[in-house]
């Protein structure tokens, strides 16, 4: 089980303890595990004696790419210590706040952070889960997706490789930390977790006759149009695939100056034997088939983001993850 390290909290915690003085205002917006700010951050700031602190959890709700728009527009929860903690904390985020400010106490701010991640990890948890039972029982996970969104009521999301980035891949965690009670929150992580061992089998069957075989990710970011990559199930693919002896190359033209990923698509494709789309960059749609240097024409689409038609003209055998048909 992994915990939250609270590191980084603890030393910004014992920095402002420091210098603080008498009704400062003192806001965490990072995700921490519920009960930190009582009983771990607190502590800390009063260790110098100062009595009144005016403390709120206010968890960030902001995306890579929107960071400011979002931190202006969304709507924001206000989790105080205290009343007067409450009212002092929504006067300062009503000066440049656009949505609206709902108002509560720290630990359950704290709580509402990982319910809104966890939400998300585990809707991508079922939908990783229908597309392996779509593969087994022969059928295409995305028209079915499509035909049973058409119900008023019913909103499934995409499959993929596994969940990225530092929020949704790590905070669910923080509620079975210390819990026996987490089951549908540990078995989503498992599910998710579990997505880049299925990529790799479907790498497999579809090299199972190349000799020293080399494959080619598509994406190193963990989602798509940013340069993001912290937790991108990217890297977990990789190490999977050369832990059982495959060569493997990297392109993704959003990310700079990471160890390994190529300069350009014709570099990490020449003598590949498999291309692996990993991140749904838009760049990605308008690759020409025909120009990359493969040594055997193989593609997996684990976003389904592609024109088939073009790659099956230019001699591509492909697999899409969730395609049971293909």
């Amino acid at each position: 089980m992994k915990l939250a390290d609270l590191n980084a909290v603890k030393n910004a915690s014992i920095a402002i303890s420091n210098v603080i003085k008498e009704e400062q205002i003192v806001i965490l917006e990072s995700t921490v595990p519920p009960g930190t700010s009582e009983h771990f951050i607190l502590p800390i700031l009063r260790k110098k004696g100062v009595k009144t602190i005016y403390y709120a959890h206010c968890p960030e709700r902001a995306i890579p790419g929107k960071t400011l728009h979002e931190m202006v527009n969304n709507d924001r929860i206000i989790g105080g210590l205290n009343k007067e903690s409450v009212e002092k904390v929504k006067n300062l985020y009503a000066s440049f706040v656009k949505g609206n400010i709902f108002l509560t106490d720290t630990k359950t701010a704290e709580f509402v952070k990982l319910m809104e991640n966890t939400f998300r990890d585990i809707n991508i948890a079922l939908a990783n889960e229908f597309s392996l039972l779509a593969e087994e029982a022969g059928i295409n996970i995305w028209e079915a997706i499509n035909l049973a969104n058409k119900h008023p009521r019913v909103n499934i999301l995409k499959p993929g490789p596994g969940v990225g980035g530092h929020c949704i891949a790590i905070d669910p965690l923080f509620l079975a930390e210390k819990s026996n009670k987490a089951r549908i929150v540990t078995l989503a992580r498992e599910i998710n977790s579990g997505m880049p061992v299925h990529v790799v089998k479907l790498v497999h069957e579809m090299i199972k006759d190349v000799k020293n075989p080399t494959i080619t990710l598509l994406g190193l970011a963990y989602k798509g149009n940013v340069d993001d990559i912290r937790e991108s199930p990217t890297f977990k693919i990789k190490r999977i695939a050369e832990n059982q002896g495959l060569s493997v190359k990297l392109y993704d033209p959003f990310v700079h100056r990471y160890p390994g990923n190529s300069s350009t698509i014709e570099e990490a494709t020449k003598d590949s034997d498999c291309l692996i789309l990993i991140t749904d960059h838009d760049i990605f749609k308008e690759i020409d088939p025909k120009k990359l240097p493969m040594r055997h024409k193989n593609l997996i689409d684990t976003r389904n983001i592609l024109d088939y038609d073009l790659w099956k003209k230019s001699g591509y055998h492909i697999k899409i993850l969730g395609d049971g048909t293909s």
